[in-house]
């Protein structure tokens, strides 16, 4: 079930001759996860959601949720889970430390009607890579910068 919603989450968020699939970055922060979602050019993110798979309501259950994004940096959509450096508002604070393999869901809103964008992590592969500072890496484990994260998108593709 982890592997269909996984797949599922990840597909793009716009139709160019078939679905296209995005990824997510991440990277830890010290301590903190640290998220790219990617963006299109004029949108920002409003809101994030820690979720995993779950036998309850629609197959997920939430750990974290905020919204309100306190920074530039956060509104456009890198920002920090379960931490008051990113949101103004948290809506449910996680109870205990991150899972080892969880979704973040994000709403983002702009030129575009408000989409939502889902990626996978798996806390130990995570772990396990070394990034520079301005690096994230994937679920399938490539390494990208937040620009090549947002260049995924075809509304950021150059005509």
């Amino acid at each position: 079930m982890l592997t269909t919603a996984v797949l599922a989450g990840l597909s793009g968020c716009a139709l160019v001759n078939g679905p296209v699939e995005t990824f997510s970055g991440f990277r830890m922060d010290g301590s903190e996860l640290l998220v790219a979602m990617p963006l299109c050019s004029g949108d920002s993110l409003e809101s994030a959601d820690v979720v995993v798979d779950s036998d309850k309501g629609d197959g997920f259950e939430t750990l974290w949720s905020a919204r309100g994004p306190r920074t530039a940096e956060a509104r456009d959509g890198v920002f920090h889970v379960n931490s008051p450096h990113s949101f103004t508002t948290v809506t449910k604070q996680l109870s205990g430390a991150l899972p080892g393999e969880f979704f973040v869901e994000t709403r983002q809103g702009g030129k575009r009607e408000y989409m939502t964008e889902s990626g996978y992590v798996d806390l130990a592969q995570l772990k396990s890579v070394e990034l520079a500072d301005d690096e994230f890496v994937t679920y399938k484990g490539k390494v990208m910068t937040q620009a090549e994260i947002n260049a995924q998108l075809p509304c950021n593709k150059k005509k």
